[in-house]
């Protein structure tokens, strides 16, 4: 007997999205990942001064700011045709570890240990669920570790703040490189803190994960998905480092091979959008919402590579970069996340190790009266890609396709799911009226859909509504 399941809005994730999940004699059969809010922020950044663009789209989201003035940096370069001063990249890498740190921290203890922890200190953590199997010392410990992560996850915004000058929203990241110098005071304060942060990782938060992964072993077998994985590249091209991290690649059926930003296409057959075609090159237009379109479900469009849906994130780039090879399911993609965090610091240390203060941090720019530009890059969720052209002196189109409309992607004309829908397909599910598997499966994808989507309709006055 089929039963369909909805969970609206799947809670403990950035932003709001519904899952409908089809489930046939206890397994998952059908599922599709909505996201019910209008993004404008393409149509907002038209006709605006291309600057703007670095400080407005940090206004998608409150999460990951830094990464989209990374991604917006990036684009504007690509038009100037500007190479950033070493010392510049140095810091806003920096700035942008950060991010990674705040968030890798915060999603593993405040949004996927509640999954498996049973953490009784606050009535606002009752859990719709009674999967708990972790022995009561062992669950005690990890509950205490959810309230230490707090001011460890904390301390990465203060450093971002350091240099960047506030967190969210910074205003350190810039063309060109970063907007004030680095002192050898802030060097020292930086590297205290992220001392600080390196011992929790090591002590606790690593050996968390492992502990959890034990005892939830089939989490190992569910959840995986298409396992075509893509990255931007991370922490690369340094004039003086090379690579600290990863190279743009992607990955098809364990073959690894050099992406190829050509093959990015956007599909909107099963999104509210219409435009003159389906599918289109990211650079090529911007299509118009239209949420009575036939057979659409989510505002949430769909990129494909080379033709074909791909997992972007903390678990594809540690595999691509020979830093994982367990596999790919729920439970890894966890693992990955604190990995991860790991990784990050380390490169932290490389990059402070290597500033000189009080020098230029800042490369030269002039604005041309037309240009285009792109920017591509990995940050905390996955892949991110902006895309702009500028007329008379104002930005004339943008276009942002971002991690999580990677991985929470609609269906597309050739009956491709979205990563995530794929993920849930066979999930065996123990008790329909508490469909657990669900919320953990998807939360392993770190979605950040106040990214994905977004709410702007104008001329209208926002209601704010109170959900309890």
């Amino acid at each position: 007997m089929n039963r369909k399941i909805v969970i609206n809005p799947l809670t403990r994730i950035s932003g709001f999205m519904e899952i409908d999940v089809t489930v046939e004699n206890n397994r998952v059969v059908d599922a599709k990942t909505k996201g019910n809010l209008f993004r404008g922020f393409e149509q907002m950044m038209v006709g605006r001064k291309p600057f703007d663009a670095v400080y407005f789209t940090q206004r998608i989201c409150g999460i990951c700011s830094a990464a989209h003035s990374m991604a917006s940096s990036l684009a504007l370069e690509d038009a100037l045709n500007i190479i950033p001063m070493e010392q510049g990249k140095y810091l806003r890498d920096i700035i942008h570890c950060c991010e990674y740190l705040q968030n890798h921290i915060r999603h593993f203890y405040q949004y996927t240990v509640p999954d498996f922890v049973k953490i009784d200190q606050n009535t606002l953590l009752q859990s719709d669920h009674d999967d708990f199997r972790l022995p009561k010392k062992v669950n005690s410990r990890i509950a205490q570790h959810y309230f230490d992560s707090l001011p460890i996850s904390r301390s990465a915004h203060e450093m971002l703040a350091v240099l960047g000058g506030k967190a969210p929203h910074n205003h350190g990241v810039f063309i060109g490189g970063v907007t004030t110098q680095a002192t050898a005071e802030k060097v020292v304060h930086l590297d205290s803190l992220l001392d600080e942060i390196i011992a929790f990782i090591d002590v606790k938060m690593i050996p968390d994960v492992y502990e959890i992964a034990k005892y939830y072993p089939e989490y190992f077998q569910i959840g995986g998905g298409y396992g075509n994985l893509l990255s931007y590249g991370a922490f690369n091209d340094y004039e003086d480092l090379g690579t600290l991290y990863l190279n743009p690649l992607v990955s098809t059926l364990n073959s690894i091979e050099i992406f190829d930003e050509k093959k990015i296409k956007e599909k909107i057959d099963y999104s509210w959008f219409q435009s003159p075609s389906s599918t289109y090159d990211p650079d090529e237009l911007m299509p118009e919402p239209d949420q009575d379109k036939e057979k659409a479900y989510s505002w949430v469009k769909a990129p494909r590579y080379n033709g074909l849906p791909y997992e972007v994130g903390p678990l594809a780039r540690l595999i691509l970069s020979g830093n994982y090879n367990k596999g790919i399911s729920a439970m890894d993609r966890t693992i990955a996340r604190a990995l991860e965090a790991k990784k990050i610091t380390e490169i932290m240390k490389t990059l402070l190790s290597q500033i000189i203060p009080e020098i230029d941090v800042q490369s030269k720019y002039e604005l041309p009266e037309t240009a285009e530009g792109r920017g591509l890059v990995d940050t905390t969720r996955g892949a991110l890609g902006h895309w702009l052209k500028i007329k008379d002196k104002k930005l004339s189109f943008y276009q942002i396709i971002t991690p999580s409309t990677w991985d929470f992607s609609t269906r597309d004309d050739q009956g491709y799911r979205g990563v995530a829908e794929e993920a849930l397909i066979g999930t065996p599910i123990q008790n329909p009226d508490k469909p657990a598997e669900i919320g953990r499966i998807l939360r392993s994808f770190d979605p950040c859909m106040s990214c994905a989507t977004h709410v702007y309709r104008s001329g209208e006055q926002v209601k704010t509504i109170k959900v309890f």
